[in-house]
């Protein structure tokens, strides 16, 4: 007779279904590895600091880099506005969720410095 039970079950891996996203940096020059999107203009943007967070329970770590070099903000337009107007001598902060392997960033929260 075989035992069978939780421990000889095989869990499949658990995929990352959203994440949110920190991240710190300045809008740069054509230099900047990073192209944002915002309202339709891109972007140059220079990462000084990621951070990344599943999202749920059934969430695995995500990946350490992005998958793409070029991402979308979504969000309120004023929140959006604040980054395309960021001068370079400002650092930019963003909180966003996204969809691992998607180009969106949803902002939720964006900080300049000095304002």
């Amino acid at each position: 007779m075989l035992a069978t039970g939780p421990a000889l079950a095989h869990q499949p891996e658990r995929a990352v279904v959203r994440e949110l996203v920190w991240l710190k940096g300045r809008r740069g020059g054509d230099e900047a590895p990073l192209v944002m999107v915002a309202l339709g203009s891109d972007h140059h943007f220079a990462v000084a600091e990621l951070k990344r967070f599943p999202v749920g329970e059934d969430a695995v770590a995500p990946q350490g880099d992005f998958e793409r070099a070029r991402l979308t903000l979504q969000g309120p337009r004023e929140l959006l506005a604040r980054f395309a107007g960021a001068r370079p001598d400002q650092a930019v902060t963003i909180l966003a969720e996204r969809r691992p392997g998607r180009a969106d960033l949803f902002v939720i929260a964006l900080d300049l410095c000095p304002p």
